[in-house]
């Protein structure tokens, strides 16, 4: 009995102390959780125009890039242009061994006037024979035989302009000229080094203009078209956006990854944009001047399952767009349509009249009619 009076004792001891140790502590309330003020940033509801726009990834490239062989496998004797040097089309670039083609173009030069001269004197004679055999004064054998030298004769003039305009021409590929206008990207030899048909000695390319091809999926061909604006990003220039145009279209599907080839022009002027690097692409499908827009991260969206009858597999799922409008102090959730949605910006078609302050960091920790304090109004 005395044990259990003690324990009695002991029990509202401890009761006691943590009665008084919770003395002057205020209890929370709902009423205070709906006082608390949440710190906000808002943004106004703007006019803008905004795009709908398809990305992709691609490379730079040349928009004509052209590889100069020397015909001819000899050592090389003349470099005139280098690396990154601008040449024109039909500029010098560098000269092989020809000491013996210049050789053959002067015997063969020389052997063309011999026979020439040979064939205006069988020429000559064919026409006296001509006359006298006209008069009836030679017989047809003498006529004919005349008339078969000028033949021969005439027929050699001819194989030898014949080798001497391959001579001449074998000449002129001694001289290696630039097929087009542009710059030397590329260049093999030295001077003293063995050419060789089978490898390059330049490459030019022409910068004025850079092409990125890139592969379209099937589903999305029939919303691009010729001419449509391309938005280009690279990662050389941070920030900056090269605007390009759709060139050309492939006109069939490749029937291994199901897209199409499609080519893309940037005008280059400055040269800024290099071949080969990476590119960032994004095709605008479609456009809407002066609408009322907000910031993409602006919006809370809410999905609901929605049971269309029969099976209980029949639904299917409801979005729907809000975001917070402040108030006097007061959030308010608005749901709102939007339409054209890209990266940054969505185009709201009902739901807002514009200049309303939306809010674009802390909706997602209030609730409808939280109260909120802005601390910074974004652009």
């Amino acid at each position: 009995m005395k044990s259990i009076l003690s324990y009695l004792l002991i029990t509202v001891s401890v009761a006691a102390v943590l009665l008084i140790s919770n003395c002057g502590k205020p209890k929370a309330t709902v009423s205070d959780e709906k006082e608390r003020i949440f710190p906000v940033q808002v943004t106004k509801v703007k006019r803008a125009n905004i795009e709908r726009n398809i990305a992709y990834l691609g490379n730079l490239e040349a928009y004509q890039e052209v590889r100069v062989f020397s015909t001819i496998p000899t050592r090389m004797t003349e470099l005139k242009v280098d690396v990154n040097d601008f040449v024109n089309e039909g500029d010098l670039l560098a000269v092989v061994d020809n000491i013996k083609i210049k050789q053959a173009v002067i015997q063969a030069e020389e052997g063309l006037k011999s026979t020439q001269a040979q064939y205006e004197n069988a020429l000559a004679e064919w026409k006296r024979i001509k006359k006298l055999y006209d008069q009836n004064a030679v017989s047809q054998s003498q006529y004919d035989a005349v008339r078969t030298q000028k033949e021969a004769a005439r027929a050699a003039v001819n194989q030898l302009k014949a080798g001497l305009k391959s001579a001449k021409e074998q000449l002129n590929d001694s001289f290696i000229k630039a097929p087009i206008s542009g710059i030397i990207s590329t260049r093999t030899y030295n001077v003293g080094d063995q050419t060789s048909p089978q490898f390059p000695a330049f490459t030019i390319v022409q910068m004025d203009k850079i092409k990125i091809n890139i592969d379209i999926v099937e589903s999305q061909i029939a919303l691009i078209i010729p001419n449509q604006r391309v938005n280009i990003t690279v990662n050389t220039y941070p920030g900056d956006v090269f605007t390009g145009i759709v060139n050309k279209i492939y006109p069939t599907i490749n029937p291994m990854t199901r897209t199409v080839k499609c080519e893309i022009i940037i005008d280059n002027p400055d040269y800024r944009l290099k071949p080969g690097g990476f590119a960032r692409v994004e095709i605008v499908t479609d456009e809407h001047e002066n609408v009322l827009v907000v910031p993409k991260y602006a919006i809370i969206e809410k999905t609901s399952l929605e049971y269309l009858g029969g099976e209980i597999t029949n639904t299917r799922i409801n979005t729907k767009n809000y975001v917070f409008i402040v108030k006097n102090s007061v959030a308010l959730m608005q749901q709102i349509e939007t339409d054209i949605v890209n990266n940054n910006y969505a185009e709201v078609i009902s739901g807002l009249n514009g200049g309303e302050d939306i809010i674009t960091i802390g909706q997602y920790n209030i609730s409808d009619s939280s109260m909120v304090e802005i601390i910074e109004e974004g652009e």
